[in-house]
């Protein structure tokens, strides 16, 4: 008798170890991520509560926002300077503090 295995055989042994593999990597994924989920819901408090609104930094998809204009028109605002930003490594952002002046700058004219 002939117990030798053939390629055919290794093959499909190899295909079904590859496909239980993924299939568990999967379920991992899932189960850490709804896991996430809840201890960033649950234990972390949201930006503004940790500091004061006038302290936050906004980024220019919230100055459009709240200024209710386009982000477009908030990243030109941003680069005349008309609003004062801050720059962090590659990221610019804009004090809410700065943003409530230019508002109240804008309704006194």
């Amino acid at each position: 008798m002939d117990n030798r295995i053939t390629t055919d055989e290794v093959a499909q042994q190899f295909a079904k170890a590859i496909k239980m593999l993924l299939d568990w990597v999967k379920q991992e994924k899932l189960s850490q991520s709804t896991s996430n989920v809840g201890k960033l819901a649950n234990d972390k408090e949201p930006f503004d509560k940790k500091t004061s609104d006038r302290e936050q930094l906004l980024k220019a998809s919230e100055v459009a926002t709240i200024l209710q204009v386009s982000k477009s028109k908030a990243y030109m605002l941003m680069q005349r300077r008309e609003i004062p930003t801050v720059r962090i490594s590659r990221s610019v952002r804009v004090r809410r503090a700065d943003l409530d002046a230019f508002i109240k700058q804008s309704k006194d004219r």
